[in-house]
């Protein structure tokens, strides 16, 4: 079987028990992922400008974002990456609680590429990370930036 090429994740999430469940899953499935990991809105730009800074080396393959993050709320962070020319081609995919149709629609409208609800048990959480591998970084074709 070939080695496929390691893929870089941004998630930018706050609450430590969804970022644990994140690592494990990446972890238990034996995905060839990178996790790059911050916890609020401010901390996303400041990630977004260093990628600036050094020519997009080490861009993530996709974003994963909350939408309820500190500092900057997480709908204003995708706003920003996707006013960028270069960043913008990068999918963003939302992983929220929420399920209002208000947020689907306003994240739809600012570029989202999906929109995805957290699920509550352990085992569904780690099938959506496998799903979202299998799908976003084995399947599709991505930009390269």
């Amino acid at each position: 079987m070939t080695q496929l090429k390691q893929k870089r994740i941004l998630l930018i999430e706050d609450n430590p028990g969804d970022i644990k469940l994140f690592e494990e899953a990446v972890s238990a499935e034996e995905l060839n992922i990178v996790l790059d990991i911050v916890e609020d809105g401010e901390a996303a730009l400041e990630y977004f400008d260093n990628l600036k800074k050094n020519n997009f080396n080490n861009s993530p393959s996709i974003v994963i974002s909350d939408l309820n993050i500190p500092k900057i709320n997480g709908l204003d962070v995708i706003k920003k990456f996707k006013l960028d020319p270069i960043f913008k081609v990068i999918p963003i995919i939302v992983l929220s609680t929420s399920n209002l149709d208000s947020d689907i629609k306003e994240c739809y409208s600012s570029h989202v590429n999906a929109f995805l609800v957290k699920p509550i048990g352990i085992d569904e959480f780690f099938n959506l990370v496998k799903l979202i591998d299998q799908f976003w970084l084995r399947t599709s074709h991505l930009a390269s930036i």
